[in-house]
């Protein structure tokens, strides 16, 4: 394939490699910050020395791949919070008393029959400082609160670690929440739990708190549950109020991907700024305001739906090609996709093992390198046959790529994905158009209200 010809996609595969070899081999901080060291000092020779001695050149390339990998060891070494001695980890009462810490809720996740859930990061625990996530678990009763992001809370309740399924083809939940680095869950009663005046105020807490007056306002103008909680999932790609119901509809007609906020969603959003921003001239001063505009707006509407891994590949890459566009470049797919890829990486290396990310990334690959194939099987002269074309080739491409991970990691394979994605994807501009119009009204509080 062409696009493996590109250097900066060895590098990739390099660094993807280094990711994958820290996660398999704990412990390796040190080892790989002395290889990082070496693999510079060699770089920086081999560079000087190319000009004397062409033929190092093949040794320079050699140099920089296998320094992509230990770069790859570093980063989510550097990410590992195990490593450090005031993790949770090491400071859990070997007894059977009940932990005592106190947390800053960090995300609100979908609840159990039985209990609230949230993610949460630990400030201390047992009175001495400490640090990692951690989910809780609020046993659902008359006094349970519903926390917010941002809450600062004191727990007493009992912790345990991640466990291995019992069956030996069952998923592995707990080795999932490991990849996000969250090792264990506290369980406790709403009456074991005082929350702080007190609140850390960040992007994910103004995100959260913008997201609750929609919300708020939407269900103030009378929408029902089932249907607020598919356009909550639509625009603002929050899933916990979703049934399970909805959800296995969605799975069966493989439509999920429309209630997960990704890379449809977000390149909407840039065509739909881009037509507002319009009357602008193309100036220079023009265009650098339609940029910055436009890069504002796609990280406000990213830190809306909550920065989940496929927000953020979906916004960092769009705003890729928002800066081709608006300096006028042509923008290579791949070099956006790779470029896009490993910096979000390199900031956030577990990322890699979320599924959400890998199926998005892997979509999207396939979309651009295998639909044009396809597409070229059959060129129709009529426009709408091409236009339905369009969709078919496109959805085939991405179930394709995302096959192996489907059966893998959901044990199933949609195989009405064409017929729902001919019927869906031509209407989901005009229902996004609708949703996006509505939220703004619910912000706004324009909306109108239900009468009582």
């Amino acid at each position: 394939m062409k696009v493996l010809q590109f250097p900066l996609a060895k590098i990739s595969i390099g660094f993807l490699l280094g990711i994958v070899i820290a996660q398999l081999f704990k412990n390796t901080t040190s080892i790989a910050f002395g290889l990082l060291i070496f693999c510079l000092a060699l770089l920086t020779f081999l560079f000087f020395q190319i000009k004397k001695k062409p033929k190092l050149t093949i040794y320079f390339g050699l140099t920089v791949v296998f320094t992509s990998i230990v770069v790859g060891v570093c980063s989510l070494s550097i990410q590992n919070q195990t490593t450090n001695s005031k993790h949770y980890l090491h400071q859990l009462q070997n007894s059977n008393d009940a932990n005592t810490a106190q947390l800053i809720v960090k995300e609100k996740l979908k609840n159990t029959y039985n209990n609230n859930r949230y993610v949460a990061n630990i400030i201390s625990l047992n009175n001495k400082e400490s640090l990692g996530k951690i989910i809780l678990n609020v046993n659902k009763d008359s006094t349970a609160n519903d926390f917010q992001v941002g809450n600062i809370i004191l727990v007493k309740g009992d912790i345990y670690k991640n466990r291995k399924p019992n069956n030996p083809d069952q998923f592995d939940y707990g080795k999932y929440l490991e990849n996000q680095q969250i090792y264990a869950q506290i369980y406790a009663n709403s009456e074991n739990i005082k929350v702080s005046p007190e609140v850390e105020k960040g992007l994910n807490y103004y995100g959260a708190k913008l997201r609750n007056t929609i919300i708020q306002n939407l269900q103030k103008a009378g929408f029902k549950q089932r249907e607020l909680s598919v356009v909550i999932a639509l625009i603002l790609g929050q899933q916990q109020d979703i049934s399970q119901d909805v959800i296995r509809d969605y799975q069966y007609a493989g439509a999920i991907h429309i209630l997960s906020v990704s890379g449809l969603h977000v390149g909407f959003i840039l065509l739909f700024i881009t037509f507002l921003l319009q009357p602008i001239a193309n100036t220079r001063k023009g265009l650098t305001i339609k940029l910055i505009v436009t890069i504002v707006s796609l990280w406000m509407f990213g830190i809306l739906a909550g920065l989940a891994p496929s927000v953020v590949r979906s916004v960092t890459m769009f705003s890729f090609v928002a800066v081709g566009i608006y300096l006028r470049r042509s923008v290579n797919i791949y070099h956006t996709l790779l470029v896009s890829m490993l910096l979000i990486l390199l900031f956030q290396p577990s990322f890699l093992f979320d599924i959400g990310f890998q199926l998005s990334y892997i979509a999207l690959f396939f979309i651009v390198w295998l639909q044009p194939l396809l597409k070229s099987i059959w060129s129709p002269e009529n426009k709408i046959v091409t236009y339905f074309w369009d969709i078919i080739t496109v959805s085939f491409a991405a179930q394709i790529g995302t096959l192996p991970l489907s059966v893998y990691y959901f044990h199933q394979f949609p195989g009405l994905f064409f017929v729902t994605n001919i019927i869906i994807l031509p209407m989901l501009t005009i229902i996004l158009a609708i949703a996006l119009f509505v939220i703004i009204l619910a912000k706004s509080s324009l909306i109108f209200k239900k009468n009582e």
